[in-house]
C-alpha cells in the first residue's frame, strides 16, 4: 500500500483497529513516520477539530510490526481555545506508542517572528536520487524520492553535524498537503547522526517532539520539500536532533526535534 492508500484506510475505518501493511519496515520495526501520521489521522477524523494541530510530542514504546493496531484516541481537555488529545498506539496488548496533541486556535498577538528562511540548496535535479536497494536500504525508503545536497548519506563518516536535502513522495499525490504528509516527510531522513558514523549501525526514535508553522494550501506531496537537520548533541548513545521542513515556496512548515538512540 502507497502512503496514501494508509491514510484512507486510517480516515474510513469506523473501529479502533488499523491495519499495518507489510513493506514499510524499517529494521525490526514498522517506520515510525507512518505510525505517527496514522495516529494523527486517526486522531482528527474522531475528534473532528476545527482547530489547527500547534504541536505534538510522540514516544516509540516499543516496534509496531505489521498487522492489527488498536489506537486508542481520549479527549484530556477542550478549552475556549485549546483542545488537548492523547493517542496510544496498542498491539498484542502492549503500549507501543503515545501521542500528545496540542489544538489550538489563531490569537491576537503584537508579536510577529518569521521562521528561519530556507538554505540555498543545489537544485533536486541537479543531484543524484537517493537509491532504493532491497534488502539494504530500509523497505520504507521505495516510497520516497531523497535528493542530498547537504552533508553525507549514512554510515559515510562525515564531519559536519548538519544533513539534507530534497524529498517528495513517490506516488501520485497532486492533493494540498495534509499534517500527515508532512509528519511522514519529516520522518523519512534516517537521523543526521548516522552520517557520522564509518559503518552501519542501528539505531531508533526515542521521543519526537514537532511544532507546526503553517500547512500550505499550495503544496503537494509530490512537490520538492527542503529538509535540514542539525545534531545539537550526541553522547552516551542519544543524539538531540532539530530539523525543520521547507514547502516549495521556501516557507518553513514545520519544527522538529528528535531524541535518538544509537547503538553504536
Amino acid at each position: 500500500m502507497d502512503f496514501n492508500d494508509v491514510m484512507v484506510a486510517v480516515r474510513d475505518s469506523a473501529s479502533q483497529s488499523l491495519d499495518i501493511p507489510e513493506k514499510w519496515g524499517q529494521g525490526r520495526a514498522t517506520f515510525g513516520g507512518l505510525i505517527a501520521a496514522a495516529m494523527l489521522q486517526k486522531m482528527m477524523s474522531e475528534i473532528g477539530s476545527q482547530r489547527p494541530l500547534r504541536s505534538l510530542s510522540l514516544s516509540f514504546v516499543a516496534p509496531v510490526a505489521p498487522g492489527a493496531l488498536e489506537v486508542q484516541i481520549k479527549l484530556l481537555r477542550e478549552g475556549k481555545a485549546a483542545s488537548q488529545v492523547q493517542a496510544t498506539a496498542i498491539q498484542q496488548e502492549q503500549v507501543c506508542a503515545v501521542m500528545l496533541a496540542s489544538f489550538g486556535s489563531d490569537r491576537d498577538s503584537v508579536i510577529q517572528v518569521e521562521a528561519a528562511a530556507a538554505p540555498a540548496f543545489t537544485g533536486p535535479d541537479e543531484v543524484q536520487a537517493f537509491p532504493f536497494i532491497p534488502g539494504l536500504t530500509p523497505d520504507f525508503t521505495q516510497y520516497f524520492d531523497y535528493r542530498y545536497t547537504l552533508g553525507k548519506m549514512p554510515f559515510m563518516g562525515a564531519q559536519q553535524h548538519d544533513m539534507g536535502g530534497w524529498i517528495r513522495l513517490r506516488e501520485a499525490s497532486p492533493a494540498a498537503v495534509c499534517l500527515s504528509t508532512l509528519l511522514a516527510l519529516v520522518d523519512a531522513w534516517p537521523p543526521a547522526v548516522f552520517s557520522l558514523l564509518k559503518k552501519p549501525a542501528s539505531g531508533s526514535s526515542l521521543t519526537w517532539n514537532l511544532s507546526v508553522v503553517q500547512v500550505p494550501q499550495d503544496c503537494s506531496g509530490n512537490d520538492w520539500w527542503q529538509y535540514r537537520a542539525a545534531i545539537q548533541s550526541s553522547a552516551n548513545g542519544y543524539s538531540h536532533i532539530d530539523a525543520t521542513l521547507w514547502d516549495k515556496h521556501g516557507r518553513a512548515c514545520v519544527i522538529s526535534r528528535q531524541t535518538v538512540s544509537v547503538f553504536a
